[in-house]
């Protein structure tokens, strides 16, 4: 068994390196465990030039993406550490994340690998949408994510703590063969015991951001999946919502390649009117006036 530990953060022996190691020590002794910290890979921007969306096209940016990919493959199962520092996912994960429209259509690569994640944050009530976009992160790798972990630690060493450190080690457990493990649509159940025991979450993501309407639905920003607030339990202290099985699931393998598909499709509608969008940004091209 081959166990990629992802690492955020670019502090050395911080919160997320060591949460990291201690997943990765955690695992039997004859697994090839290996950490990768992105701090030590050059990661461009996305140019939005739509390049790879063909199925089996590449990246055109000439960087380490591709490495970064290489050893995810390569993986049988799959950690990722990012801190969170000011309310949503780390800046090296949304470099990566904005480039992953290369493999939406490439899941056949990718699934099966279970993935473990540990969020820490440093203020509680500010790791705002983190825990969410960093789970997003997993999901558009097509990877299967088990068992998420917040924790409140800011300085570097804060989480060296025996029930932050046993919560870490029992995590990576569930990347085992043989660990229970509730499918995608069910990913709330991990949420709700990791997150917030208390809380309403997503059950198809396991998101705690809503929009909710005057009419009581309910709409999970995250994947998309709409319930309904159950009148049956608006009474007292008591509040749930129905989340009906969704049609499509935004992170299952057909919606994130329909997304893809969406995308080639905005594609070749640029293609046939350049020219036409070509004039309209003429204006813009000069400075400022």
């Amino acid at each position: 068994m081959k166990v990629l530990a992802i690492v955020a953060s670019a502090r050395k022996t911080g919160n997320s390196e060591i949460l990291a190691k201690e997943m990765l020590a955690a695992l039997p002794a004859t697994a090839e465990k290996k950490l990768l910290n992105l701090s030590e890979l050059v990661i461009e921007p996305c140019k939005a030039c739509y390049a790879c969306l063909g199925q089996g096209d590449r990246c055109v940016i000439a960087d380490d993406f591709d490495i970064f990919l290489q050893q995810v493959l390569e993986a049988d199962a799959v950690i990722i550490a990012a801190p969170v520092y000011f309310l949503g996912m780390h800046t090296r994960l949304k470099l990566l994340c904005d480039r992953l429209i290369s493999v939406l259509n490439e899941a056949e690569k990718y699934v099966g690998r279970r993935c473990v994640i540990a969020v820490p944050f440093g203020v509680e009530g500010w790791q705002g949408y983190g825990v969410e976009a960093t789970v997003s992160f997993a999901r558009f790798l097509h990877l299967e994510v088990v068992g998420v972990l917040p924790v409140n630690a800011a300085n570097p060493g804060e989480v060296v703590k025996p029930e932050i450190l046993a919560a870490a080690r029992e995590l990576s457990l569930q990347l085992l063969e043989g660990a229970p493990v509730s499918d995608q649509t069910g990913a709330g159940k991990n949420f709700r015991q990791t997150v917030d025991a208390d809380g309403i979450v997503c059950d198809s993501c396991g998101g705690g951001l809503f929009r909710l309407s005057r009419s009581g639905t309910v709409a999970c920003v995250v994947c998309g999946t709409e319930g309904a607030i159950d009148d049956q339990e608006k009474s007292g202290q008591s509040l749930a919502v129905k989340w009906p099985r969704p049609e499509h699931y935004r992170y299952s393998v057909d919606g994130m390649a329909e997304h893809a598909q969406r995308l080639e499709a905005i594609k070749a509608d640029f293609l046939a009117r350049r020219k036409e969008l070509a004039e309209l940004r003429k204006p813009y091209k000069d400075g400022v006036n």
